[in-house]
């Protein structure tokens, strides 16, 4: 079913859709409408994860090759660091849309206080960025050689000792990510509200 409807076309669609309903917003509000700033905040959320997937994928698919031929089912060939990257700029375009809308739906629309503005939430985006960068780097380094997920006694079949620590490594480095990912906007979302509660306070 995903090759007849490529990731590709999903992201045409999806803008196409967000600049139609942005236009119908600045028809029925005018200068007050906020669709296309607050699409704009998600589109540029869902690019910086594109491009942390893409370098994290690129770098981890060289370090162990296995993880994502047997943990991702990406062929096996050539073209693996290629199909790697592809695989983390779908994965992490997905999630800094996921993480961008649930800080614009929990600071500007569910928030008591007066919503921030999307300039000022696209200022904050380096903390989920840092995050993730930190967290990925810093995991593997502490805790590879830990194995939580029983990888050793999945895989000792498959693989020799020097490439199961390399998967155990990789995957530390992914759940590193995503967990920072977490972090990063948990934090973000503190600092919208209570900057948000300044303006209410200020007003």
């Amino acid at each position: 079913m995903a090759g007849h409807f490529p990731f590709s076309l999903r992201i045409v669609l999806l803008i196409g859709f967000m600049l139609i309903v942005s236009l119908v917003d600045f028809y029925r509000k005018g200068p007050q409408a906020t669709k296309f700033s607050e699409y704009s905040f998600l589109t540029i959320a869902g690019l910086l994860g594109a491009i942390v997937g893409l370098t994290s994928d690129s770098i981890t698919s060289s370090i162990s090759p296995e993880y994502f031929i047997l943990g991702k089912g990406l062929e096996e060939g050539p073209d693996l660091r290629v199909q790697a990257g592809l695989f983390g700029v779908r994965v992490g375009f997905s999630a800094g849309i996921i993480g961008g809308a649930v800080c614009l739906y929990a600071s500007r629309r569910k928030s008591t206080y007066l919503p921030v503005k999307c300039s000022r939430l696209l200022q904050m985006l380096w903390m989920p960025v840092t995050g993730a960068i930190l967290c990925g780097i810093g995991l593997p380094l502490g805790l590879s050689k830990f194995d939580p997920a029983g990888f050793s006694a999945q895989l000792d079949t498959l693989l020799d000792t020097g490439k199961l620590s390399r998967f155990r490594q990789v995957w530390w480095t992914h759940l590193g990510l995503y967990l920072g990912t977490v972090i990063g906007v948990a934090i973000m979302l503190i600092r919208a509200v209570k900057e948000g509660k300044n303006l209410t306070s200020e007003s």
